[in-house]
């Protein structure tokens, strides 16, 4: 697959909402970095609006770091569902960043999960929320999900040693149940249906905090673009990977996620230049 194919054009008279506009929903006291590393993903990837549903703390905390982004603030989860589906002209969601555990974050993900009306990637803590609730769910063509090994066996109700020893096994029956699955980790695996591509890029570098919460905005970035969820999944999985091959060139230790995250411009436009870039 020649992934530079999949990039979205980019005609001379474009403006921010041609680029797509992406609603995060995420974010806590425990965890206040994680909703900016994916909003910082999605706009080094290309997005052109990104709006952070979260905790007035954790938006005042953010938006002291990315100016670029719209803020929309609610101190009750409860009511996070609600303020989703008043964002207008929203293109996708990404829900999970930092959300942490709780009953409210249970809540808000399985209602987007039934109602929200566009594409949805869930990440995160939003995966420990599908977990606890997946009975009463099914699966959606518009959809990503992004576990790595521990969220993938909470949601098959195994252990992550035995999502290790057959990860393509595991993918077929996440995919089956949810849709579009991104199963992280070396050689990190896409899948949706009948469709299935191992991405061979990546290295050690990507294994630090907030590496997967970049990864989410980048995707969810992708889907607001237009592409469709397999597409989305595999374009931001490769770059993802060949972000953290090139920071690897100076060794796999001290990488911070935000790194990974302006790493992914260069990626892209290097793509949108180069005439080889098939992956195997």
């Amino acid at each position: 697959m020649n992934v530079r194919d999949l990039l979205p054009p980019r005609p001379d008279d474009m403006h921010k909402g041609h680029r797509g506009r992406l609603l995060i929903v995420g974010g806590s006291e425990r965890y206040p970095g994680a909703p900016a590393l994916s909003a910082l993903g999605a706009l080094r990837s290309g997005a052109g609006v990104v709006t952070l549903l979260s905790l007035q703390t954790v938006c005042a905390a953010c938006a002291a770091r990315l100016p670029e982004i719209i803020y929309a603030y609610e101190d009750d989860k409860f009511r996070w569902k609600e303020l989703a589906m008043s964002q207008k002209n929203i293109d996708a969601v990404v829900i999970g960043p930092g959300l942490d555990r709780s009953v409210a974050a249970e809540l808000v993900t399985s209602r987007l999960w039934r109602e929200w009306p566009e594409k949805i990637l869930v990440d995160g803590d939003g995966l420990n929320a599908l977990a606890s609730v997946q009975s009463d769910l099914k699966p959606r063509k518009d959809s990503v999900i992004t576990p790595h090994e521990g969220e993938a066996a909470r949601l098959l109700g195994t252990t992550p040693d035995e999502v290790r020893a057959d990860r393509f096994y595991a993918i077929s029956e996440l995919s089956a149940k949810w849709g579009c699955v991104v199963l992280k980790g070396h050689h990190t695996l896409v899948a949706s249906g009948e469709k299935f591509l191992e991405i061979k890029n990546g290295s050690p570098a990507l294994s630090v905090p907030g590496s997967g919460d970049v990864l989410s905005g980048c995707i969810g970035a992708f889907l607001g673009m237009g592409l469709d969820a397999f597409d989305a999944a595999v374009l931001g999985a490769t770059v993802h990977g060949m972000a953290g091959d090139i920071l690897a060139r100076d060794g796999i230790d001290g990488v911070l996620a935000t790194e990974i995250a302006n790493m992914l411009r260069r990626v892209i436009n290097a793509l949108r230049q180069s005439k080889n870039d098939n992956i195997k």
